[in-house]
């Protein structure tokens, strides 16, 4: 069997802790963890898990759920101006959202996925659904974006102070790497424009290594 701490989301508790693992990412990182060409569902699965991960950390870590609420943010309001969240109610109902209660849904939906032993099998005789990477990797990727969006915009003075012990950039730029290693991000998005000047820097160091170990 698979572990399931390979494949699980972070508890509440853990999200709220200040980690202190984090260090500069590089293409070798990613190809160590998350380059599996022979089981590539295993090596998305693997990246899909931390990256959720760490943007739940990020919200929860440095209370920007806290200081966005105190704000009033609701629906139409927020980042950007007049964009409308939606979700699913209890009765799948689409409804209109605020940006801290879509962050919380994105977050949610994500480990109600990763629990699910039909789209993540824990036994190695099962395999991943063929849709996997089209079905949930993308779209929870192109959502993980928004939620950067979001954070990055509502760049907290609490978050700053924790920077030399846990850093939103670092985060972001596993969240990329990856995204550009396996092609999961439509980087021509309205929401990827909004984040270029963040996009450009891990994408152009990425670019660089590329090109380096190209030449090698």
């Amino acid at each position: 069997k698979r572990n399931r701490n390979e494949f699980r989301t972070y508890s509440k508790e853990e999200r709220s802790e200040d980690l202190s693992f984090y260090e500069p990412f590089s293409l070798e990182i990613v190809e160590m963890d998350y380059a599996d060409d022979e089981d590539k569902p295993e090596a998305l699965a693997s990246l899909l898990c931390d990256i959720v991960n760490d943007a739940s950390v990020n919200f929860f870590a440095y209370d920007i759920e806290t200081e966005m609420r105190s704000k009033g943010f609701g629906p139409g309001e927020g980042f950007p101006e007049g964009i409308i969240y939606y979700a699913w109610d209890l009765r799948n109902a689409k409804v209109e959202v605020s940006a801290v209660d879509y962050i919380l849904f994105i977050l949610d939906w994500a480990e109600d996925m990763v629990e699910d032993e039909q789209i993540f099998p824990l036994s190695f005789e099962d395999k991943f659904v063929p849709e996997l990477e089209r079905d949930v990797i993308k779209p929870m990727f192109e959502r993980i974006l928004h939620i950067y969006a979001i954070l990055f915009h509502h760049n907290t003075e609490n978050r700053i102070r924790c920077s030399e012990r846990f850093s939103m950039e670092e985060s972001f730029d596993r969240f990329i790497y990856g995204s550009l290693y396996w092609g999961l991000l439509d980087f021509n998005s309205e929401t990827a424009k909004y984040l270029q000047e963040q996009i450009d820097i891990p994408r152009n160091s990425y670019l660089r290594e590329r090109e380096r170990d190209n030449y090698r």
